[in-house]
């Protein structure tokens, strides 16, 4: 029942219309037979009544032994069961012996079409048919063979007309209703996912379908403008605020250089740059500017290998292995800048960081970026891609400074997710380090034929 309650709308609509049809053909198939046959089966009842009438009233008036015998074979031609027994023994099991005036009315009674004799007929089935003996003189009687109407002579037509007008008709209805309603639901779904990729809010959802549907889908467009209006109020204040701190921060600066004490004058321009970039971060997080950037083909291999190149001038020991030529869909910008921070996070806290470009079967691209340091340990690696953490146990041998906030990473990773519709997972390296795996789909990935692969560069 759990499974049921947790399962989509679609789900449980087609299981709940399941139930039904499965029991409304059982109904209809338990039932039917007997309604449908009830008119035929009287009337063939009917029939062999006045047969059998006739043929005892025949057997009575003949007159030698070789008439009783024809009798009895136009009997068998009209399909009435029907034997000669002499009574000078005496009746075996039950059987009663009735008057040919009254073998009419005897017959109706024992063949009469009724639902719950009929339907235990049905259900015990009847090995031998019912027999009534009807005494034509002291000497003599004729023994009936009652008919026995086989089910399957009104039990297919009727389960045939039952599949044709319940279970056709409710399972169609059961598709059209869940179809109909999920649709809408499935659009909104699709609309939430392609906002939170392309980063608009611009009325996502489509107000169509049922009365319900159409006031979901308005109630959640206003929901988008609130949100979307909170998120520009609430870029454009850290926006003021990083401005209005940026004043007093140069001030400060100015007053520091004036300082007369070199040592004191360096401690406090460390501490103004460290506030500076903090701020610098802190916008750059709540302000993703990936989202306002184009796609466009670029040559991946030689936007990695600027990276790597920068960061060897600054003393950095940065390596790069891949292609030596690979074109690839993308916001070069935005991508530049998570892989300048993942390089920039390890140069912390490793000596050796390296660069790696391989080209996925499905046309995507896998990029890594590893170091020789201590590594992270699995507690740390799902918390270090959230904003604002600081590791304070792993990763400190050689560790440069930094602003402590953390966001390196996070920029990253909705860079990565967000703007590329890609996955940053992170991983051991061995035999020490750690790997950040960026792993983005296509849209097209061209690696030009004959082109070697770039040898690692120290």
């Amino acid at each position: 029942m759990r499974n049921f309650r947790r399962a989509s709308i679609q789900s449980q609509i087609l299981i709940l219309a399941t139930f039904l049809v499965v029991l409304v053909s059982v109904a209809a198939t338990a039932m039917e037979p007997y309604i449908y046959g009830r008119h035929d089966r009287g009337f063939q009842n009917g029939l062999f009544a006045a047969r059998a009438a006739m043929v005892a009233e025949q057997f009575a008036q003949a007159s030698s032994a070789q008439d009783e015998v024809t009798v009895l074979k136009r009997a068998a031609a009209l399909g009435v069961g029907v034997e000669k027994l002499s009574l000078e023994q005496p009746l075996a099991g039950k059987q009663q012996m009735v008057s040919p005036s009254e073998l009419v009315a005897r017959i109706n009674t024992m063949l009469a079409d009724n639902i719950f004799a009929a339907f235990h007929r049905f259900v015990i089935g009847q090995s031998h048919p019912d027999v009534l003996t009807v005494g034509i003189d002291d000497k003599l009687a004729l023994v009936f063979q009652l008919p026995v109407f086989p089910s399957y002579v009104w039990f297919v037509p009727a389960a045939v007309s039952g599949f044709l007008k319940v279970v056709i008709p409710l399972v169609l209805l059961a598709y059209f209703s869940s179809w109909l309603i999920t649709e809408p639901l499935r659009r909104f779904a699709a609309a939430a996912k392609r906002a939170s990729i392309e980063g608009s809010w611009e009325k996502p959802f489509e107000p169509d379908g049922a009365a319900e549907i159409r006031s979901l889908a308005e109630s959640l467009n206003v929901m988008s403008d609130r949100i979307q209006s909170m998120a520009e109020d609430r870029t454009r204040m850290l926006s003021g605020v990083g401005h209005d701190l940026r004043t007093p921060l140069t001030r400060l600066r100015m007053r520091a250089e004036r300082s007369g004490e070199p040592e004191l004058r360096g401690l406090m321009l460390a501490d103004i740059a460290t506030l500076s970039f903090m701020i610098d971060e802190c916008l750059a997080y709540f302000k993703d500017a990936s989202t306002a950037e184009t796609d466009r083909k670029v040559d991946i291999s030689s936007l990695l290998q600027t990276i790597a190149t920068d960061f060897s001038d600054m003393g950095v020991d940065v390596g790069f292995t891949g292609s030596r030529r690979l074109a690839f869909v993308c916001k070069p910008q935005a991508l530049t800048r998570a892989i300048t921070n993942l390089v920039d996070n390890a140069s912390r806290y490793a000596k050796q960081v390296e660069i790696d470009l391989q080209e996925s079967d499905d046309g995507g691209i896998k990029i890594s970026v590893g170091d020789n340091g201590p590594g992270l340990t699995d507690e740390a690696k799902a918390k270090v891609l959230e904003p604002f953490f600081k590791v304070d146990k792993s990763r400190q041998i050689g560790a440069q400074g930094g602003s402590g906030l953390g966001l390196g990473l996070p920029i990253a990773k909705g860079i990565v997710t967000k703007a590329h519709n890609g996955q940053l997972t992170l991983l051991d390296r061995t035999p020490t380090g750690l790997v950040v795996v960026i792993d983005l789909p296509a849209p097209q990935a061209i690696q030009p034929e004959g082109a070697p692969p770039i040898p690692s560069s120290q």
